[in-house]
C-alpha cells in the first residue's frame, strides 16, 4: 500500500485525533511524509480535521473513486491487487482486455467515473452516468477449466447481489443470465468476456455496472432500470459499496472453482425467472416454456410446451403468460 492508503487505514481505525508524530511512528515513515500525505488527501477531498495539540482526525471521505482509498478499505484483496481509476474512458472492459492481451497477470480492477462507450450484452449501449454509479471491470485468470467459465456469470451475479443486500438491506434478485433486479427494476448488469493474450493464454474480463445514485435515466431505460438511491431514498456511499463488492468477489471466487453447487443454490433462491413461463430469444430463434432450473454450469433449463427440456446457454428472456 502507498503511504496515503496506509494513513487512511490508520485514521479510520483510530476514529479519534492522532498526532502526526504518532502516525509517523506507527507507519514507520518520516514525519514530513505524513504531513505531505495529509495535504494530498485533503486536496483530493478528504475532510481531515487538524487541532493543535490533539492531531488529526478523518471526518469524511469524498464521493469519488480513488485507488488509494479503495486499497485502504479493502486491505489484502487478491482479486484487486492493482486498481486503476479513470475519470473517463470508453469502456472499462476494453481497458482490462487490452491489458490482458498484453500479458497482465490478473488481479486487476479497472474503474471509470464515466464511460463514453459503455456496453452490455449484444453490444447494447450501457448508460454510465458521470460519478453516479459503479462502472468497473476485473481482469481474471481463473484456476478453472475454460469449459466451466460460463459459471463466472452466475458467480458474479450471486456475489454482487449479496453485496448490494449487505450495504442497503434491499432484497436483490437475479434475472438469468446477467441482470440483478431490485423491486423488479434492473440495478446491475454483468458482462463476462474472454480472449487469449499474445502468448495464447486465456483470460476473463468481468464487467460490472451498478446503478447507485442516479436520479433519472434516459427514456429507453426509464421503465426498466432504477438506482439504489431511487429505491432507498438515500445517497449510497459508492467507495464503500465498491469495496464490499470487490471483497466479496475475491472471497467467494473459490466457490466457482471448488463449490459451485453453493453458488447455484444461491442463484436458484434469488431467481426472478424460475417457475415462470418465459420467452427466450437467441438470435433469430425464440423459445417459449417454463424456466425450470439451472444446470451444473448455471445454464437455464427450459421446459418447452411439448414437454422437452432445452438447455439454454445464452439469450434474452422476458416473462409471459402461456398462450
Amino acid at each position: 500500500m502507498t503511504t496515503d492508503a496506509r494513513l487512511l487505514v490508520a485514521l479510520r481505525t483510530a476514529g479519534v485525533h492522532m498526532l502526526p508524530g504518532d502516525l509517523a511512528a506507527q507507519l514507520s515513515v518520516p514525519l514530513a511524509e505524513i504531513e505531505t500525505s495529509i495535504a494530498r488527501l485533503c486536496a483530493a477531498g478528504f475532510d481531515i480535521e487538524t487541532k493543535p495539540g490533539f492531531g488529526c482526525r478523518l471526518l469524511a471521505s469524498p464521493d469519488r473513486l480513488i485507488a488509494d482509498d479503495l486499497h485502504a478499505r479493502l486491505g489484502d484483496c487478491p482479486l484487486a491487487r492493482e486498481i486503476l481509476v479513470f475519470s473517463e474512458t470508453s469502456s472499462t472492459n476494453d481497458v482490462a482486455s487490452r491489458l490482458g492481451r498484453q500479458g497482465h497477470a490478473g488481479g486487476l480492477a479497472v474503474f471509470a467515473e464515466r464511460q463514453s462507450a459503455g456496453r452490455g450484452r449484444f453490444g447494447r449501449r450501457w448508460d454510465s452516468a458521470d460519478h453516479a454509479g459503479l462502472w468497473f471491470s476485473l481482469l481474471l485468470r481463473p484456476e478453472l477449466p475454460v469449459a466451466h467459465w460460463p459459471r463466472l456469470t452466475t458467480w458474479a451475479g450471486v456475489v454482487v447481489a449479496s453485496a448490494i443486500e449487505q450495504c442497503t438491506g434491499l432484497r436483490a434478485q437475479l434475472k438469468w443470465p446477467n441482470d440483478i433486479l431490485v423491486g423488479g427494476k434492473k440495478i446491475c448488469g454483468i458482462l463476462i468476456e474472454s480472449a487469449c493474450d499474445d502468448l495464447g493464454a486465456s483470460y476473463v474480463v468481468a464487467g460490472i455496472g451498478v446503478n447507485v445514485n442516479q436520479t433519472a435515466f434516459p427514456s429507453e431505460f426509464a421503465d426498466s432500470a432504477a438506482s439504489l438511491l431511487q429505491i432507498t431514498g438515500r445517497i449510497i456511499e459508492r467507495p464503500a459499496l465498491a469495496a464490499t463488492i470487490l471483497r466479496e468477489l475475491s472471497t467467494r471466487l473459490g466457490e466457482a472453482v471448488q463449490n459451485f453447487p453453493s453458488i447455484l443454490a444461491d442463484a436458484t433462491r434469488r431467481s426472478a425467472l424460475l417457475g415462470s413461463w418465459v420467452r427466450l430469444h437467441s438470435g433469430a430463434i425464440h423459445f417459449e416454456g417454463t424456466a425450470e432450473s439451472l444446470d451444473g454450469d448455471g445454464n437455464l433449463l427450459l421446459r418447452l410446451g411439448d414437454g422437452t427440456l432445452q438447455r439454454m446457454t445464452a439469450g434474452e428472456v422476458t416473462t409471459h403468460a402461456p398462450v
